[in-house]
């Protein structure tokens, strides 16, 4: 006979209500922000911040919404660059790197703070969620993105729709955009 205790599981939610999260980007003056020296992994107390980034760009339609829920349960798939404002550490870049089959993944949500771009962050991102992908094994990356430039200058080549992978257009179908994508897809070879 089983005899466990209940578990009160109204006790165990310690997440903050979205009353309770900023969601206003944090004033930066690039002048006065100590940066970190490389990304590190993301962790579940960076989520506000993260999801604050990426969706101040989903808001002016640069990139895709991304809510707490997805990034709490895909926060191994993330890389952070921070900086400290005032002695107080804060999430000033992130990106993932998406595993879609065993030679390719994908790289999203980058993001940089907008009084941060055109440093070298988002290269640098790129550059560890990279080595990310060696050192599990996958040699090829996508993306999907709105600034093919940008990835262009880090050596990602654009890919015609026809010859997009299988196994992305399986992601493609979760997507609000699928019937009407308006971003680039790319490919690099690693």
């Amino acid at each position: 006979m089983c005899t466990s205790t209940p578990v009160n599981l109204a006790n165990t939610a310690t997440a903050a209500k979205p009353q309770q999260w900023n969601l206003h980007l944090p004033e930066i003056d690039p002048e006065r922000i100590v940066l970190s020296t490389s990304p590190r992994d993301a962790m579940i107390s960076d989520v506000n911040e993260m999801s604050t980034l990426i969706n101040e760009f989903a808001s002016a339609r640069i990139m895709l919404a991304r809510g707490p829920l997805y990034l709490y349960q895909s926060i191994q798939d993330y890389m952070v660059i921070t900086g400290k404002i005032d002695g107080q550490e804060v999430v000033v870049a992130c990106g993932g790197l998406h595993v879609l089959w065993e030679d390719l993944a994908e790289i999203r949500s980058v993001a940089v703070h907008p009084a941060l771009q055109n440093r070298g962050l988002g290269g640098l991102l790129i550059a560890a969620l990279t080595k990310n992908a060696k050192r599990i094994g996958v040699n090829r990356l996508f993306v999907f993105t709105l600034a093919p430039g940008f990835f262009q200058s880090l050596k990602f080549e654009e890919i015609d729709r026809e010859s997009i992978p299988p196994v992305v257009w399986a992601e493609c179908s979760k997507c609000p955009k699928f019937y009407k994508c308006d971003e680039t897809g790319m490919i690099q070879n690693i």
